[in-house]
């Protein structure tokens, strides 16, 4: 294993794939050498000072190609990665997917997120299929999300993420035929079919907002389902459309995102963003 880098400014120890200190974003030393780009052995792509993997096909550099023709232990690739996005944007440390399986976790497998609580031990999973990745959640606590790309149905029970909001799509409770249970909220019987929980940390239930038939708007200022506080959801983040007891949410170009919660095996592309604790993932070509 390569030795970390130490950060010049404030002490921190980085992963030597890194060309700028995760904590202070001071560039690193790079290691000894005259400077100047190399090629990848196996793509011919050039990989830039610094840099311990390639960007094209996700080899380390420095790694012997095998010969033409020979067989190794382990399938392709095909160039996939998976790379950590900080806070302000500016991109954390790579993670090439070398097998046919990788594990990423806080304490066990090849994508380790050991700075992060949130994040347990054995986290989720990702396999090379054919020409895709699939993503398994393996019993996590704070569960695995991918982030939305155009409208996606929900169903009941689902959980989803805006800012740092998990919130749960739950059917409405029914008065009884009889009338010996109380409407919900005191009043006539409004036609709400389905309703929001928020879900707190620790599993419990925060504030629960009905959804109307249609639009539901979801933001920090504006919207039937507004968070003032977390400055983390857009203005006009989300929207749930409501048709019965089909809902449909849908991201309205908000900055952070909407992310559902992965409850089965999920195949991504390049370009899809994941939530692995408070870890957000991004898998590249």
């Amino acid at each position: 294993m390569a030795k970390p880098v130490k950060c010049e400014r404030c002490g921190r120890e980085n992963d030597p794939s890194l060309a700028a200190c995760l904590d202070c974003g001071r560039p690193l030393p790079r290691p000894p050498g005259p400077g100047a780009p190399a090629a990848c052995a196996r793509c011919g792509a050039t990989v830039l000072p610094g840099y311990r993997y390639c960007a094209g096909c996700g080899a380390e550099l420095g790694a012997t190609p095998a010969p033409p023709g020979s067989q190794t232990s382990a399938p392709p690739t095909l160039g996939m990665r998976l790379s950590a996005i900080r806070n302000d944007g500016a991109p954390g440390a790579a993670f090439p997917l070398r097998a046919s399986h990788s594990l990423c976790g806080r304490l066990e497998g090849d994508i380790k997120l050991p700075d992060d609580p949130t994040v347990s031990p054995r986290h989720a999973s990702f396999t090379l299929e054919g020409d895709r990745v699939v993503v398994r959640d393996l019993g996590s606590v704070n569960g695995t999300f991918l982030r939305i790309r155009g409208p996606y149905r929900l169903a009941a029970g689902e959980e989803f993420r805006i800012g740092r909001q998990l919130l749960r799509l739950e059917p409405m409770p029914r008065p009884a035929a009889d009338g010996a249970d109380s409407v919900p909220w005191g009043g006539a019987d409004p036609g709400f079919r389905m309703r929001l929980a928020q879900v707190l940390e620790g599993g419990g239930r925060g504030e629960v907002q009905p959804l109307r038939e249609g639009e539901n708007l979801i933001g920090r200022e504006t919207g039937e389902v507004v968070f003032p506080a977390d400055r983390y959801v857009s203005a006009r983040h989300a929207r749930i459309d409501v048709a019965g007891e089909t809902c449909t949410l849908t991201d309205l170009g908000s900055s952070n995102g909407t992310f559902r919660r992965l409850s089965a095996a999920t195949a991504i592309v390049p370009g899809d963003q994941l939530l692995v604790g408070g870890q957000l993932l991004k898998l590249e070509a």
